[in-house]
């Protein structure tokens, strides 16, 4: 149906009335697809076409947000469109729901090997073509243009796997790289990936032998993400990398049978962010973390709730990173992880799923130099004695009288605990600025809640109490 007048002076008016970039791809995307062939159209189009009036530049990087396919498709649209897509700066190719395997490798081998300028981001994603000679000669052009980052999923076939390229390992351009499937690599004694600064690689069951000693040939590797899933078996893994930064640990198990923890060995003296989540948590050993600021780890395990193993691993590693600034830590029952001291702690966010009010002081007391807290409850423990529950007034620990700037609490329902707990926080504040409060759990509501909080006692004049 070819569009009415409204819609082709649209593409006149689109660019100053959007602010993504991605929303303006799409919009190009869809007149291509729907652009009418007779002489009229195009001349009217033409004369009203503010889009292909843009630098080429500019039209290459709204391109670049797209899938090279869609991108391919804008060189219909006029004389002026017929090139550009061959200059943008990002590849993004992915075989996902094609029907046509051989149409698919010939569009990938047209595009792969046309005239092409630098490749900024090469995307690859094979889950059906299995010709991986084919594939290795589309990674090494990517190469070959000098392509910066290089996201790489092939996927295995009939019990083989994709070896990577040797120009993809020695490549001096290449800075950050993913590894989205099972591997070979034939590493060389020296002068692998001696640019590759990030690397985010997904595995299953991660061992030494294979992504241990990938990494230790990553000279100048900063971010490191593994990503993946653990084996029935328990392996040990050595990440050493010198001037590794931040790294961060993502593994699921894919079985509910209960096996012992694997072992990480991490030696990484320049290590400053550390971000661990795992449904079994493994035995982590930090060698030389003094550089270590700031930490997240998700101390939740679902199959061995309250398992004593398991809870000695979270305090181990909690004892491990004792001296950061910076710690977010998601847990199961607060009541039972031993944590050790955090003598130079002064931002915590704390979400846990089972909690007694009356634990919070305690929590408290062991860092003593807390300025931002910020709680989160899933689940609250209300029943019990309630001269249980009750807050100790006795003392107040010295951070929440000398350093606790603001604290955010979410997940209160506004029973009578919650409001015991607030009166704690706000009569023991004494340098508190502000306390956040995030309503929208309550079983009442915020002008009731507000309403009895304003009645407590606040040692801080200055405090403000905000309701969002």
């Amino acid at each position: 149906m070819k569009p009415n007048g409204m819609e082709v002076a649209n593409i006149t008016t689109y660019r100053y009335r959007c602010t993504d970039f991605r929303e303006v791809a799409s919009f190009v995307v869809s007149i291509s697809l729907r652009l009418p062939m007779d002489s009229e159209y195009k001349s009217q189009a033409r004369a009203k076409d503010r889009i292909s009036e843009l630098p080429e530049a500019v039209l290459c990087h709204i391109l670049s947000f797209l899938p090279t396919k869609y991108s391919f498709r804008t060189s219909i649209l006029s004389t002026r469109w017929k090139n550009i897509w061959a200059s943008v700066p990002n590849l993004d190719i992915c075989d996902e729901a094609t029907s046509d395997k051989t149409g698919f490798m010939a569009f990938v081998d047209r595009v792969m090997f046309s005239p092409h300028s630098n490749i900024r981001k090469f995307r690859l994603h094979c889950s059906s073509v299995d010709d991986y000679a084919r594939i290795e000669t589309w990674v090494c052009s990517a190469i070959q243009r000098n392509a910066v980052e290089v996201d790489l999923c092939v996927e295995s076939c009939r019990g083989h796997i994709f070896e990577l390229p040797w120009p993809l390992i020695v490549s001096k351009t290449l800075e950050i790289l993913k590894l989205d499937s099972n591997y070979e690599i034939n590493l060389p004694l020296s002068g692998s990936f001696p640019s590759l600064r990030c690397l985010h690689i997904t595995v299953d069951s991660p061992d030494s032998d294979a992504m241990g000693t990938l990494i230790s040939y990553c000279p100048v590797l900063e971010h490191l993400t593994v990503d993946g899933t653990l084996g029935n078996w328990v392996n040990s893994v050595t990440v050493s990398a010198p001037i590794l930064k931040s790294l961060k640990i993502r593994l699921r198990s894919t079985t509910d049978v209960l096996h012992d923890a694997h072992n990480f060995l991490i030696n990484a003296p320049k290590l400053e962010y550390l971000d661990i989540a795992e449904d079994i948590l493994s035995n982590y050993t930090l060698r030389n973390a003094k550089s270590l600021v700031k930490a997240n780890a998700r101390a939740i395990d679902y199959s061995t709730i309250r398992g004593r193993d398991f809870l000695d691993r979270v305090t181990a590693l909690m004892s491990t990173v004792s001296k950061i600034k910076y710690l977010s830590l998601s847990a199961m029952y607060l009541e039972d992880l031993c944590l050790p001291t955090f003598g130079n702690l002064s931002h915590l966010k704390l979400v846990t799923n089972y909690c007694n009010y009356w634990e919070v002081p305690d929590l408290l007391e062991r860092i003593p130099k807390l300025e931002y807290l910020f709680l989160e409850y899933k689940v609250i423990i209300i029943g019990g004695d309630l001269e249980h529950q009750r807050i100790a007034t006795e003392s107040a620990p010295n951070c929440l009288t000398s350093h606790l700037k603001s604290i955010s609490i979410r997940g209160l329902k506004g029973e009578p605990n919650d409001l015991e707990m607030l009166k704690y926080l706000l009569r023991n504040g004494e340098v508190l600025e502000k306390m956040t409060i995030y309503a929208g759990g309550l079983l009442c509501t915020k002008e009731e809640l507000n309403k009895e909080v304003s009645m407590f006692k606040r040692s801080s004049e200055t405090c403000e109490v905000e309701y969002i």
